[in-house]
């Protein structure tokens, strides 16, 4: 009972469970981790897991809640000057995050889960339409009302569908740089391809 009375310390061993279940339910699935795993990779024992959280589905649920928002992060604050700019340092920051272990962990479960899961899979479209949202206001002052929002939506669904991909294929296929350059000579080509397309009236 002692943590309780020390906020920190509850908070910091609530993020390390979180981040234990995190690593499992990526590696082995949810369906396929059950509490006594997590609690045995936390080195805790069940009771005191289920004294953080009441349930599987509680600690989903709180992952989820803590996502990583790369749209809303890379577009807050941007100093672009240029559209040009705008994309480079989304398409940037984008890959930088993902570099982050728990970013790709997150990635892994929502990917392989929204095929198994209903729930999952309706997340998983709210946590697209809303990211997909933030990225095409971030380029509409750019723009000058070119485009509508959802030919804006559109447009940024592929620009970032083409990035994720490219990420997700380095990171867990295989690094195609040897035959089509390294992440510069992409996040370069990205770029040059989005921004007329973009403009265009």
């Amino acid at each position: 009972m002692t943590n309780l009375l020390n906020p920190q310390k509850h908070a910091d061993q609530r993020t390390r469970l979180l981040s234990h279940a995190r690593h499992l339910f990526a590696v082995q699935g949810i369906k396929e981790t059950s509490m006594s795993q997590v609690a045995k990779a936390c080195k805790v024992t069940k009771a005191t897991l289920y004294h953080y959280f009441k349930s599987k589905d509680a600690i989903l649920k709180e992952i989820l809640d803590c996502r990583s928002k790369t749209i809303e992060a890379t577009t807050q604050g941007s100093k672009a000057r240029n559209l040009e700019e705008c994309l480079d340092q989304i398409a940037r920051s984008h890959l930088k995050q993902m570099d982050e272990p728990e970013n790709l962990e997150l990635m892994k479960i929502m990917i392989s889960e929204t095929m198994k899961n209903q729930e999952m899979r309706k997340f998983y479209m709210e946590f697209l339409k809303e990211n997909i949202g933030l990225g095409a206001q971030a380029v509409v002052p750019f723009i000058q009302g070119k485009k509508n929002e959802k030919e804006m939506r559109l447009l940024f669904f592929q620009f970032m569908s083409t990035l994720v991909h490219y990420d997700w294929n380095v990171k867990m296929v295989g690094d195609p740089s040897g035959f089509i350059g390294g992440e510069e000579a992409f996040v370069r080509q990205l770029v040059k391809t989005y921004t007329p397309a973009f403009q265009a009236v």
